[in-house]
């Protein structure tokens, strides 16, 4: 496959619904949220991304008019997506590769783009967190340089009506959330040399 991976203007309206409708798709295929999850809201929210982050798409063929194979979303220092960068820092966030085309390194090439792509806009550093049994995850991102950093962990845990509740591993009430059904999330960073 010949890939190309650009970003994604919020006016392109079909790539940005083919970019939530996948976001969505990976989350649900690997059983990370459920059709009721308030989370998938989010993850299909792809022109919010686009709006306030770099929006990145990885496309089959050269030119990149086939279909949508991957995402990343390159959340720069100020973006309200921020969720564990401190200042001056950069975030990825819902990396998303299609079920269908798993297997073939194309996470890691996007994970690259973005990491290069970050380093383009002045980047020093680039966070991440993730949940903390996804080890694929884990795997790729140590192969491609990030550290594990467990003072970025914390605990999410969301509510019906779609809000979250974030708590840094280490605060008080984060063993009280993870025992109640919250989330997990681990740290990594990347700083470029």
């Amino acid at each position: 496959m010949n890939e190309s991976i650009r970003v994604v203007d919020p006016t392109e309206t079909s790539r940005i619904t083919e970019i939530g409708d996948l976001t969505a798709l990976a989350y649900l295929a690997d059983g990370l949220v459920d059709q009721a999850h308030p989370y998938l809201v989010a993850l299909r929210d792809a022109r919010a991304r686009a709006q306030s982050a770099s929006l990145l798409m990885m496309s089959d063929g050269e030119r990149g008019a086939g279909p949508v194979v991957g995402t990343l979303t390159v959340v720069p220092p100020g973006s309200p997506f921020i969720e564990v960068a401190g200042e001056g820092e950069f975030e990825f966030r819902m990396l998303a590769v299609s079920p269908i085309e798993r297997g073939r390194g194309l996470g890691a090439t996007l994970t690259r783009a973005g990491m290069d792509y970050a380093v383009e806009l002045g980047a020093k550093r680039v966070v991440l967190s993730t949940m903390a049994h996804m080890n694929a995850a884990h795997r790729l991102y140590e192969r491609l340089g990030f550290v594990r950093r467990p003072d970025l962990d914390w605990v999410v845990t969301d509510h019906p009506d779609g809000s979250v509740t974030r708590i840094r591993v280490g605060d008080s009430d984060s063993d009280a959330a993870a025992s109640a059904g919250g989330i997990q999330l681990i740290g990594y960073s990347w700083d470029p040399s």
